[in-house]
This record gives C-alpha cells, sequence and structure tokens, in this order.
C-alpha cells in the first residue's frame, strides 16, 4: 500500500476548502498510489452494512436476492474491491473498537459513515466528533486515505412525516451534518454530504421508517459515485 500526495487538484475535491498553511491536512492523502490486490473498506451502520436489501433483513427472506448494500453495488463500478465491515446499530464508539480489524486489511481507502445512531442513541455531537478525529488520524498514521459519508442531511426534515422519531430530532440532525461537513473540511477529505438524496420517505424506495429497500440502495449507489466522480477518476479507481 502507497501513496503520495497530489495537492493541484484538491479543488476539484468536494470539501476542498480555504488556503494558507494550514488549509491541507499533511496526513490525508490527495492522490492516492494504489496496487494491485490493495483494498477499500467501508466502515459504518446499518446504511452501509446494507439491512433492507435482499438478504440483509429481519426475519429473513426465502428465498432472497443477494446483497444490495452500497458498497456491493459499487464493486461493479470501481477497480479496487470492497471490504464491507459495517454492522447495524454501530456508533462511532463501536467505530473506534472496529478500526484495529479494518487496519488489519491496509486498506489505501477507508469509507467511513457514522453518525446517524449516535443522534439517534443521545451521544453528544462533541463525542461523536472527537471519535470520527480519532479514526481519522488513526487512519491516515497508517497510510490510509479517508472519504466521510452523511446520511443526515437538514431537507430530511421537512420531507419526514408527522410521528416520525426525526421530526424531534431535528436540531441534532442538523448539528451532525455540519459536523461531518466541517470535518472534511478541517482534515480536506472528500465527503457525501446526503446519502439519502433522491430517497429520503419515497415510500417506494424505502424498507422501513429508516433504511432504504434494494431499489433505494441502488440510488444511494449513484449518490456515492456522483459526490466521489472527481476524487475516484483523480485516483484511476473507476
Amino acid at each position: 500500500m502507497r501513496y503520495f500526495a497530489f495537492f493541484a487538484f484538491c479543488v476539484a475535491l468536494q470539501g476542498c476548502s480555504g488556503d494558507g498553511p494550514n488549509a491541507v491536512d499533511p496526513g490525508q492523502p490527495a492522490r492516492i498510489e494504489w496496487l494491485e490486490g490493495d483494498v477499500i473498506v467501508a466502515m459504518g451502520t446499518s446504511l452501509t452494512f446494507g439491512y433492507g436489501s435482499g438478504c440483509k433483513v429481519l426475519p429473513p427472506r426465502v428465498p432472497c436476492a443477494g446483497d444490495s448494500a452500497y458498497p456491493t453495488l459499487l464493486n461493479a463500478d470501481l477497480r479496487l474491491p470492497i471490504v464491507n465491515l459495517a454492522q447495524p446499530r454501530s456508533t462511532t464508539r463501536d467505530g473506534l473498537v472496529l478500526l484495529s480489524a479494518a487496519l488489519q486489511h491496509e486498506p489505501v481507502l477507508v469509507l467511513l459513515e457514522y453518525g446517524a445512531n449516535d443522534m439517534i442513541q443521545g451521544v453528544p455531537v462533541e463525542e461523536a466528533r472527537a471519535n470520527l478525529q480519532q479514526m481519522i488520524e488513526r487512519l491516515h498514521a497508517a497510510g490510509s486515505a479517508v472519504v466521510l459519508l452523511s446520511a443526515l442531511h437538514p431537507s430530511m426534515v421537512e420531507r419526514t412525516p408527522a410521528g416520525h422519531r426525526l421530526q424531534s430530532m431535528s436540531e441534532p440532525l442538523i448539528a451532525y451534518h455540519a459536523m461531518a461537513v466541517d470535518l472534511a473540511n478541517q482534515y480536506q477529505l472528500p465527503i457525501v454530504e446526503y446519502l439519502f438524496e433522491g430517497i429520503w420517505w419515497e415510500a417506494q424506495l424505502m424498507f422501513d421508517e429508516l433504511h432504504p429497500n434494494g431499489r433505494g440502495y441502488l440510488i444511494m449507489k449513484e449518490n456515492v459515485l456522483s459526490s466521489l466522480r472527481g476524487f475516484l477518476t483523480a485516483n484511476e479507481m473507476i
């Protein structure tokens, strides 16, 4: 696993901003030099796990149609395989525990999708931020690039039906989204700001009140690709 910094195209990456000597964290490779056999690791919640799609439902469907999680779907588009380590109900606290297992894969790139369960479980946004910072910095120290993915977005509030649990969480939802964007700016990370874009509370695309179905995950995969296309293309990953 190798990478080298090439900051000239940083302005093309979503989430890169600012100027001056401290604008770019030297730990984040803007350009990734990868080798045959290297992998990408996905870490996150049930949304990255793919709950609600194919066989990833409770009770299990018989028969079921495989795995439609967006990391699995991305394998058809990317030149590097994705190892999906996400688990349902995971918070940033769980992400810290999982990090050692992720690093055993020596990933050139890690997709981090945490925050929604922290918010739902009442983890203070400051604690979630500190946990994510630890993950980012440990990954950088190991030579892995990082992408952030946010399932939470302010536009979800107005699209959430009355009685839904998110209706009483609008303030923390906005705070968690802002935290993810701010971290992306701080560490100069590419970011997918809204995983649920075009999916949230479209009845034909939802499995339950929090998860897409297989069709929804197809759109989620496209959301990831469209947000990261410049980054992935520059690094010859697609």
